[in-house]
């Protein structure tokens, strides 16, 4: 019987090299991924649910801590991060998603400035915060 580290190893390995095995698999599907996700959202809430009730999400932290967080940031987040952001699909996303919030963002265009520190100036931040919130609850 293979060690864990053994079998670590060979995990890592294997599926380190799998990227085009990966990449045909989602290409060549013909499940309907977000479909499938959809008609699954019971299992996801009772999952989540189950989760909470054991308190898996704070375990789950515990048992990384900061130290495990830096170290993924560290060793795979950075380089993902700027690989990810850097992808053309990913900018057009951003602009998209993003663009729905132009006209929010210019709420307080037709509300009167007042001197920096005004408490009038709250009611700036609260025509852009509530117009931000209609567009993402619709």
């Amino acid at each position: 019987m293979r060690t864990a580290s053994q079998s670590s190893t060979k995990w890592a390995d294997r599926a380190g090299s799998a990227s085009q095995t990966y990449l045909t698999g989602v290409d060549t599907t013909t499940k309907d991924q977000a479909a499938n996700a959809i008609a699954a959202k019971g299992n996801y809430a009772a999952g989540v649910q189950a989760a909470i009730s054991k308190d898996l999400y704070a375990k789950g932290l515990q048992r990384s801590g900061k130290a495990g967080w830096q170290a993924g940031v560290d060793q795979k987040g950075a380089t993902n991060y700027a690989t990810g952001v850097q992808a053309p699909a990913s900018r057009q996303k951003y602009e998209t998603n993003s663009g729905r919030y132009d006209s929010a963002r210019n709420a307080a265009a037709s509300v009167a400035r007042g001197p920096k520190g005004s408490p009038g100036n709250l009611s700036r931040v609260a025509a852009v915060v509530t117009a931000e919130r209609a567009v993402k609850t619709g």
